[in-house]
């Protein structure tokens, strides 16, 4: 395995980065700042640095006028956001392996790491890029009938350039899946680019999709390349997107149909070749009776349909799942604690996990808080108490309080969630707002809800 260093000021990227290549067996160090760094440098040799484009102590080029002449050769992948991918453009390709736009996976990291790697035992020679048969991102654990009939999805449709939607409930990992479709694909070598429709207003997220020209409106004060430009030659994952607006629906339908668009105040028409993974956990087909998507879009995106399984519904996984979380966060927290009695281990697989891998992975970061001993209990796992499901209310031959049971009701789904009120209120079957306003008509309060901190 190979001796990495990973630059950059932002220190729980780095833990993660470094805990990721220590899995796989590399030996890894971080460094926050360029002067940290040719401390590293000096102590030790490297096979492989990863650089932010900029610290606080100065450029990149400072650790590439560092790496010049080393003995033997030592490879550079740039790191770059919005704000420095100038600087890294500005690079030499002979000195830089490649530049990695942020935000990025680690799995996307990794993939870049090892076609360096391979670069570098060549001395120089740049190879093609490695295809592989099966990817599987770090937190992609599984063996189970259901999870097997994803992979094998993602096979089929990797290598076509066909559309495809995923579809499952918040927490499955939809991004992952998204990610293995594009790095077993022939577009593995260009970028992979992530939009959360849902995170962004209106007008941010054409913005963003689209980009800008300078004074295109108020604050623009330079230009601004859009995620659509971003990807061209490569594939761009829209999160949620469910949550477009029917205006910016029509501008998306427009790339696909005749692969070009305009940045926000200019006339002038972008080329771009982009392939289109799109994720939603709400009803594509509900929502087109509604009005509310483009049965033309729709069609145009959904080629093929990869739907997500809960993890209620993979037998088997959890276990796995537990125990990668288990030693991912006592190694983090440098706790030795290496299992699960019994009793914690049969809670875990009763529990029906409506936030899914997310929810599992944030028990048990809890449960290895909380553990004192060497093996996790089911106290330390704090999951609220299911009760059992019924098919109907049953009244009490004495009557009961209409507002008493609702309000049990909704306490009851706000427990079940780990009081995520987005998750309760599709367990009820009502908005978010609706859910709001009755959270607030019966005074029900959480510690962990901004209003009540």
């Amino acid at each position: 395995m190979s001796t990495l260093l990973f630059v950059d000021p932002d220190k729980d990227l780095g833990s993660d980065v470094a805990y990721f290549f220590r899995g796989i067996g590399h030996t890894i160090e971080h460094a926050g700042d360029f002067t940290s760094a040719f401390s590293l440098l000096d102590r030790q040799r490297f096979d492989l640095v990863i650089s932010a484009a900029k610290a606080e102590d100065g450029s990149v080029r400072l650790l590439l006028e560092r790496l010049r002449g080393a003995k033997p050769p030592v490879v550079l992948i740039v790191t770059a956001d919005t704000e420095t991918v100038e600087e890294a453009a500005g690079l030499s390709e002979r000195d830089v392996f490649n530049v990695l736009r942020k935000p990025f996976s680690i799995p996307e990291l990794s993939f870049q790491c090892r076609r360096a790697l391979e670069a570098g035992r060549v001395q120089g020679e740049m190879p093609s890029p490695a295809r592989e048969s099966a990817y599987q991102p770090y937190n992609f654990i599984g063996s189970s009938p259901a999870i097997k009939k994803v992979f094998k999805i993602v096979n089929k449709v990797a290598g076509t350039g066909a559309n495809v939607i995923i579809t499952g409930e918040t927490g499955t990992g939809k991004e992952l899946v998204a990610g293995a479709v594009h790095y077993n694909s022939p577009r593995a070598e260009g970028s992979f680019v992530r939009v959360n429709c849902a995170a962004l207003p209106e007008q941010l997220l054409e913005s963003e999709l689209f980009g800008y020209e300078k004074g295109a409106f108020t604050g623009a004060d330079r230009l601004r390349v859009g995620r659509f430009e971003q990807a061209d030659g490569g594939t761009i994952f829209l999160d949620e997107v469910a949550d477009m607006s029917l205006f910016t629906q029509a501008k998306v339908l427009r790339v696909i149909q005749e692969k070009e668009f305009e940045r926000l105040g200019s006339s002038r028409s972008i080329k771009t070749d982009v392939r289109i993974i799109s994720a939603t956990n709400k009803s594509l087909n509900e929502l087109m009776q509604q009005g509310l998507f483009r049965e033309d879009l729709y069609y145009r995106l959904n080629v093929v349909t990869v739907p997500l399984p809960p993890l209620r519904e993979r037998h088997g996984d959890i276990g796995l799942l537990a125990q990668f979380f288990l030693k991912k966060y006592s190694s983090a927290m440098n706790k030795k604690v290496g299992g699960f009695t019994a009793e914690a281990l049969e809670r875990l697989q009763r529990y029906s996990w409506p936030g899914n891998i997310r929810e599992l992975e944030n028990t048990l970061e809890r449960a290895v808080l909380m553990a004192e001993g060497a093996s996790v209990a089911p106290e330390d796992l704090q999951l609220p108490e299911e009760k059992a499901a019924l098919s109907r209310v049953i009244l009490p031959a004495s009557g009961i309080s209409l507002e008493e049971a609702e309000k049990d009701l909704i306490v009851q789904a706000l427990e079940r969630c780990a009081y995520v009120q987005k998750e309760a209120a599709r367990l009820l079957g009502i908005s978010g707002r609706v859910l709001n306003y009755k959270i607030k008509r019966f005074g029900i309060t959480h510690p962990n809800w901004k209003q009540n901190r």
